[in-house]
């Protein structure tokens, strides 16, 4: 999925202005891979502006990159820790300007990764309806394909490509359309279509070979088969995709989490839940959809 819209860089002449906390100095520290600097730094611009929108999406991003840093090393305890503040500061984010798209956005990037499907598309149609209400962007094309993304997931291949066609339309990364049209192929078992997009995207497209959700690869796809690999080796696509992996003999990655860390990401959705559910009793003028609250995750097992 598309993270909406890309943060772009200030002009050096600002930058120099601004010191410590400016833009440069923050993307500088992601790109050197020094996420908790670049935390610092926002934090720092969160105390001096704490009613910033940008400043609170960028720092939920960085949180959420944190997040997940700290799962692939097998720390949960961090894992969840981050998790609940990058769900802090898009709430906040929220709570500052309750028809913006691109909170929801974050939160529909958020679930999928957690592999709530359900969550993470009413995220993706809520931030389309506010982006089609305010008209915040005219080209706003990536929330179409993000939908479109979970539909595949979620094995709604027609619906699927009705979106991916939306998204065509208003102009959504040609990278996330191909990678998008790959899937939906590879799904429904059309391996000709499948690795005839694939083979056309890697031509025409850069970004499509060298990226995934819009993270660098270690090296870019240059097969197919590399392609599955790709996808049955991420959890945020393998498990979604198992009957294709099985199809392709690639293993699929699954999260690893144990029943105490599951336990507080459903606690965290269900404060999520609510709290939208607070702010938008307050703004009768603007529709959302805020899904049911899960079932309680099982206790873990008393020894």
């Amino acid at each position: 999925m598309s993270r909406v819209p890309v943060v772009l860089l200030v002009a050096l002449t600002f930058v120099a202005a601004c010191g410590g906390t400016s833009q440069y100095s923050v993307d500088k520290d992601i790109k050197s891979g020094n996420l908790e600097g670049a935390a610092q730094r926002l934090e720092q611009r969160r105390t001096d502006e704490p009613d910033d929108l940008e400043t609170r999406l960028d720092l939920a991003d960085v949180y959420y990159q944190l997040a997940r840093k700290e799962l692939d090393a097998g720390n949960q305890t961090a894992y969840v820790s981050y998790l609940s503040k990058a769900q802090a500061e898009i709430l906040e984010a929220v709570r500052i300007d309750p028809t913006s798209p691109r909170p929801h956005t974050w939160l529909g990037i958020i679930t999928a990764y957690q592999g709530d499907l359900d969550a993470s598309a009413t995220s993706f149609k809520n931030a389309l309806r506010l982006n089609l209400r305010e008209r915040m962007e005219l080209r706003g094309g990536t929330y179409y394909s993000n939908i479109a993304h979970i539909s595949v997931y979620q094995g709604k291949l027609g619906d699927a490509r009705r979106y991916l066609d939306k998204g065509a339309k208003m102009g959504a990364p040609q990278d996330e359309l191909d990678r998008i049209s790959v899937l939906a192929s590879w799904k429904s078992n059309d391996m000709v279509e499948a690795r005839d997009v694939f083979n056309s995207a890697v031509v025409l497209s850069p970004a499509f070979a060298a990226t995934w959700d819009g993270a660098p690869l270690p090296k870019p796809m240059k097969s197919f088969d590399d392609f599955a690999a790709v996808c049955c080796g991420n959890p945020t696509c393998g498990p979604h995709m198992e009957g294709a992996c099985k199809r392709a003999k690639q293993t699929v990655a699954h999260r690893s989490l144990d029943l105490d860390t599951l336990s507080q990401e459903r606690k965290l959705e269900v404060e999520r839940q609510q709290k939208l559910r607070d702010i938008y009793k307050r703004r009768k003028d603007v529709e959302i959809t805020v899904e049911d609250a899960p079932a309680p995750a099982p206790s873990a097992p008393k020894r």
